[in-house]
């Protein structure tokens, strides 16, 4: 009996550090949380993306669901003026002129990219208030959507619509949604 306890707890100790070994570090300072939102399939992301937009988590959304690379894009499209911005904030506050170099640096970078990321947010949740359709049809692509998986991408198509598609990134473990309308071209050989 002591044996087969042994082995129970080895295997618990053991599971509990393969996990944390793929533990997803916080992202704009927003824990990853695979329990509520998993995205181990095209599928589940989708249902993360609709359940975190029901829930108003639209900073999740942008943190641990789209596509990594277009929200850095969109980041980096915004960068300067929040850099901007949070400078001269920063710099308002009596803590903030007492900071030099490097700190001032880390301040000002760390202050516009929580404006940056809640800029990003605000405008998916707006464009989502906006055009609730598209919401509608997210839940019908959930609901009815034929999955594809192709590897690293993956689609999500509904028989009777044939010029909308939901595309899907993978990334390591997790699926993410891409926030485009149409196939890519085939790379030039």
């Amino acid at each position: 009996m002591r044996l087969f306890a042994a082995a129970s707890i080895a295997l618990i100790v053991a599971a509990g550090a393969s996990a944390q070994l793929k533990e997803v570090p916080p992202r704009f300072d927003i824990l990853h949380n695979p329990d509520l939102y998993p995205q181990r399939t095209p599928r589940e992301a989708l249902d993360s993306v609709l359940k975190a937009a029901s829930g108003n988590r639209y900073d999740y959304i942008v943190a641990h669901l789209l596509d990594p690379e277009y929200v850095e894009s969109r980041l980096q499209t915004n960068r300067a003026y929040y850099e901007r911005v949070a400078s001269e904030q920063v710099a308002a506050t009596a803590s903030g002129a007492a900071l030099r170099g490097l700190e001032l640096q880390n301040r000002v970078t760390d202050q516009a990219t929580r404006m940056n990321v809640r800029q990003l947010s605000d405008s998916i949740r707006k464009k989502l208030a906006d055009e609730p359709d598209n919401l509608k049809d997210l839940r019908r692509f959930l609901r009815d959507g034929e999955f594809k998986d192709a590897g690293e991408t993956a689609t999500a198509t509904l028989k009777d619509v044939k010029d909308r598609t939901v595309y899907f990134k993978k990334v390591g473990d997790r699926w993410f949604m891409e926030n485009r309308k149409e196939d890519r071209p085939p790379p030039k050989e």
